[in-house]
C-alpha cells in the first residue's frame, strides 16, 4: 500500500530510488514512512529561503515544482544589509528531476550556499538527516555506500563548481 501510495515518486526520482532487486524495494518501502510534504512561498521573507550558507541541513527535498535559485553572499555590501548573487536556477517539475541538498544530509555536510525559492511556490516532499541516517540507511549500508558517492559526484559536477567559477567571476 505504502509503495502505491508513492509509486509517482518513485517513479520520478528514480536515480535516487533505484529498485532493482528486493532489498531495494524494501529500501523504497522503508523511506516512504520519512516522506512529509513542504512549500516554499517566494513572496513571504520568511519563508523563501531553504537553505543559508553554512546552515546545518536537515531535510532534503525531492522537488515536484517551482523555480529554485542556488546563490552566493556578497559580503561586499556588509553583514547588516546581506544580499546575493543567485548564480543557477533550477526549473522543478515532473519532467525534471530535481532532489535538493541531497548531498549535505547523505554526507552530513553544511550547506555551501543559498537555496531559495523563486517566482511561485515550491512544493516537495522531504526526507529528514535524522531519519535517514538513524533509521534507514543503518539497514542498507550498500546502498547508502552507493548513495554517498553518487551524491558527491553529482553535487560537484552540477552544483559546487559552475557555482564556484561564476563566484570568483563576480568577486573579482
Amino acid at each position: 500500500m505504502i509503495h502505491y501510495l508513492f509509486e509517482d515518486i518513485f517513479q520520478q526520482f528514480k536515480r535516487f530510488f533505484k529498485a532493482d532487486t528486493e532489498r531495494d524495494r524494501q529500501f523504497l518501502y522503508d523511506c516512504s514512512f520519512g516522506f512529509m510534504p513542504r512549500k516554499f512561498d517566494p513572496l513571504s521573507d520568511e519563508d523563501k529561503i531553504i537553505y543559508d550558507e553554512e546552515e546545518e541541513a536537515k531535510e532534503m527535498y525531492f522537488m515536484l515544482d517551482g523555480l529554485i535559485g542556488v546563490a552566493f553572499s556578497l559580503i561586499s555590501n556588509g553583514m547588516l544589509n546581506k544580499q546575493y548573487h543567485i548564480a543557477k536556477k533550477m526549473q522543478c517539475s515532473q519532467r525534471y528531476q530535481t532532489i535538493l541538498c541531497e548531498h549535505y544530509v547523505i554526507n552530513k555536510c553544511k550547506s555551501q550556499f543559498i537555496y531559495i525559492a523563486l517566482a511561485r511556490d515550491a512544493t516537495c516532499y522531504a526526507l529528514t538527516r535524522e531519519f535517514l541516517h538513524e533509521t534507514v540507511f543503518p539497514k542498507y549500508p550498500g546502498i547508502f555506500k552507493k548513495l554517498q558517492r553518487d551524491s558527491a559526484k553529482l553535487y560537484n559536477r552540477h552544483i559546487y563548481k559552475p557555482i564556484n567559477e561564476i563566484r570568483k567571476f563576480e568577486i573579482s
